[in-house]
C-alpha cells in the first residue's frame, strides 16, 4: 500500500478514483483520524508551477469561507511529495454525469434538478462576489455528496482552470471553457466575465432534463451553428465585435450578418461539419413540452407549472448577450427556485410537498437537530412518491449511443482531450410484459401528438417506439447490462463498438454501417446504434428507476 506524508498526517492510498493530464485522484485513509479523503496529485509540479500555483491560490481565497453553505469542495490541506503537489480534498460521491450514466441517461426529475441548481447559483453567486471565473462549469464538475443520506446534496469542483477574471480578461480569444458548454461571447472572441459560467450551467440544466447535451458541437463552427438555429444570431454589435466572428459568419450584399453554410465552413477550413444532436429545438420554449409526465389530474398541473418555471428561468440564463444574462443572485430569486407561484397555486398537492422537502434536505446544513426543524412534517415529505412515472421516449431512435469530444482547458499550451462514453441497453423481463402491452396504445397517441411539435415521425419509427425494448426503457421497467467500449489503438483515434452488427442511425434517421465512430482533434460523428439483442430475457429482474 502506497503510503504519502505530510507535515501533519499519513496518509495511506487505498484506490485510484481518476487519472488524466494533470495527475490522478486517489482515496486514502486519514490515519489521525481514520477518515478517508480524495488526494488530488498533480504532476510535475516544478514544470507546471504556474498553472497549480493559480489553483492552490483560489482553494486558499475558498477556504476561509464555509463549503458546505457555499457548496464547493473543501481542501483540508496540501503537501509536496517527490516533486508532487497533494491536495487533500474532502471525499464526494460521484459527479452527475456518472450519476446519469448509472441511471441510463433518463431524465432527472424538474423538483430534483431545482435542488441541484439552487446549490450551484449560491456557489457561482459567490464566486461573483470574489471576482473568481470557474470556467469549466459542467456535469462532471459538479459532485453528489452522499446521495443515500442527503439526495441531490452537490458541490462544486475542479478549480484547476479557475482564474481571478483580472488576471485573464485581457487575454483575446482565451480556449476556456469546455466545448458544450462554451459561451458564445468565448466562441466569438468577445470580452468576457464570469457571466460564461451562467452560461454553462444553462446547458447543464437542460442537459439533466433531456438526459442529452443541448449543444453537443463537434467542433466551434457546429456549436455556434446549433445555438444559432435553436436561439437565432447574436445581436449585431456581438458580430461586429467579435474578434472570431469572420470564422463563423459572413455579410451579405445587404451588409447584414449570417451564417456560413457547412459547405463554406469545410471549404474554407477542411473541417466537417456534422450532426450529433438528438434534440433538435427550433426554440428553448420546446423544452416545456419534453419529458411530459403522466400523473394523476390532482398533479399534472403542478408539475406542468414547475416545469414551465424551469424553462423560463433557462431562457434567462441562456441569453446570448452576457449584459442582459440573468446574475446568479437574481436568478436565485426567481419564481422556478423560490417555488413561490407553485406554492400559491398548488400547495395542497403532493407534488408541492415533495418539491419542497427534497430542497430542504438538500440545501440546509447543520445537524440532524436542524433538518428536523425546517421539515415540514407532512405525509408526502417522508413518503415516496404517490404515482408512477411514466416518460415519454423523445428520441424514437436511441438504444445506444457514444460520445466523445475533446474538452478545453485553461492552458493554451496543453490539449487536455477529455472523453466521454455514454452507453445503455435495455432488456425486457416476463412480467413486465403486461404492463407494456397496457402502455403501447398510450404512447402510439403520445408518439402523434410529438408529430406536431417534434417534426414527422414515420410509421416505422412509431413501431419501433412501441417495441418491447423502447417501453421498457421509457418506463425503467426492466434494465440490462451495461456494456463497454473497447477504443481502438489505431492513430485515427477510433472508437469501436461491442455489438454483433454494425447497423446505425443517423441523426436524420438515415441507416449507414460502420463499426467504429471516428474521433479527429477538433471534431466527432456521433453514431447511435439501432439494434440491441434480447439476452437472458427470461431470467431478467425486474429493476426500479434510481431517480
Amino acid at each position: 500500500m502506497f503510503v504519502m506524508h505530510s507535515d501533519t498526517d499519513v496518509y495511506d492510498m487505498v484506490d485510484i478514483l481518476g487519472k488524466g493530464t494533470f495527475g490522478e485522484v486517489a482515496k486514502c485513509w486519514k490515519r489521525s483520524t481514520g477518515q478517508f479523503v480524495a488526494i488530488k496529485i498533480l504532476n510535475s509540479f516544478t514544470e507546471r508551477s504556474g498553472y497549480l500555483k493559480s489553483e492552490l491560490k483560489i482553494l486558499k481565497i475558498l477556504g476561509t469561507f464555509n463549503a458546505d453553505k457555499f457548496y464547493f469542495i473543501h481542501l483540508f490541506e496540501y503537501f509536496n511529495d517527490n516533486d508532487k503537489l497533494c491536495l487533500v480534498f474532502e471525499l464526494l460521491e460521484q459527479n452527475l454525469f456518472e450519476f446519469q450514466k448509472d441511471h441510463n441517461f433518463a431524465p432527472i426529475p424538474v423538483r430534483h434538478i431545482r435542488t441541484i441548481s439552487k446549490q450551484v447559483l449560491t456557489a457561482l453567486q459567490k464566486l461573483k462576489e470574489l471576482s473568481i471565473a470557474h470556467t469549466d462549469i459542467k456535469p462532471e464538475n459538479i459532485m453528489l455528496v452522499n446521495h443515500s443520506r442527503y439526495p441531490f446534496k452537490v458541490k462544486l469542483i475542479d478549480f484547476g482552470s479557475a482564474s481571478v477574471l483580472a488576471d485573464i480578461q485581457h487575454i483575446k480569444g482565451p480556449y476556456i471553457q469546455s466545448r458544450f458548454y462554451r459561451a458564445p461571447e468565448i466562441l466569438l472572441g468577445l470580452p468576457f466575465c464570469e457571466q460564461m459560467d451562467m452560461w454553462s450551467f444553462g446547458c447543464v440544466i437542460v442537459e439533466l432534463h433531456l438526459g442529452w447535451p443541448l449543444y453537443p458541437g463537434s467542433n466551434e463552427y457546429d456549436q455556434i451553428r446549433y445555438i444559432v438555429e435553436t436561439q437565432g444570431l447574436p445581436k449585431i454589435k456581438q458580430l461586429s465585435s467579435g474578434i472570431k466572428t469572420h470564422l463563423f459568419f459572413k455579410q451579405n450584399l445587404h451588409l447584414k450578418w449570417e451564417l456560413k453554410s457547412k459547405e463554406e465552413y469545410s471549404e474554407e477550413t477542411t473541417q466537417q461539419s456534422s450532426e450529433s444532436r438528438i434534440f433538435t429545438l427550433s426554440s428553448l420554449d420546446q423544452l416545456e413540452r419534453t419529458n411530459i409526465e403522466s400523473f394523476p389530474s390532482a398533479e399534472v398541473k403542478a408539475e406542468l407549472h414547475d416545469q414551465k418555471m424551469m424553462v423560463d428561468l433557462i431562457k434567462k440564463i441562456l441569453n446570448l448577450d452576457p449584459s442582459e444574462r440573468i446574475r446568479a443572485n437574481i436568478a436565485l430569486k426567481h419564481a422556478f427556485i423560490t417555488m413561490q407561484k407553485l406554492k400559491l397555486q398548488y400547495k395542497n398537492t403532493a407534488y408541492y410537498g415533495i418539491s419542497i422537502q427534497s430542497l430542504k434536505d438538500a440545501c440546509l446544513f447543520g445537524n440532524k437537530k436542524d433538518m428536523d426543524a425546517a421539515c415540514c412534517h407532512t405525509e408526502p415529505c417522508h413518503k415516496e412518491e404517490q404515482y408512477q412515472r411514466a416518460e415519454i421516449p423523445y428520441n424514437l431512435t436511441n438504444t445506444s449511443v457514444q460520445i466523445s469530444d475533446k474538452m478545453a482547458g485553461s492552458s493554451s499550451n496543453e490539449n487536455n482531450k477529455e472523453e466521454k462514453t455514454r452507453r445503455y441497453s435495455f432488456s425486457t423481463s416476463e412480467k413486465n410484459k403486461g404492463k407494456i402491452a397496457d402502455i403501447k396504445e398510450w404512447l402510439i397517441k403520445q408518439t402523434k401528438k410529438m408529430q406536431k411539435t417534434m417534426g414527422k415521425v414515420s410509421q416505422e419509427q412509431i413501431n419501433q417506439l412501441v417495441s418491447s425494448e423502447s417501453v421498457a426503457k421509457g418506463h425503467g421497467l426492466s434494465q440490462g447490462a451495461e456494456h463497454p467500449t473497447k477504443r481502438c489503438t489505431s492513430e485515427s483515434g477510433r472508437f469501436q463498438h461491442n455489438t454483433e452488427d454494425g447497423s446505425y442511425l443517423d441523426a436524420t434517421g438515415k441507416p449507414f454501417n460502420r463499426h467504429c465512430v471516428e474521433t479527429e482533434d477538433k471534431g466527432m460523428n456521433t453514431g447511435i446504434n439501432n439494434k440491441n439483442k434480447l439476452e437472458n430475457e427470461g431470467n431478467a429482474s425486474d429493476a426500479k428507476s434510481k431517480v
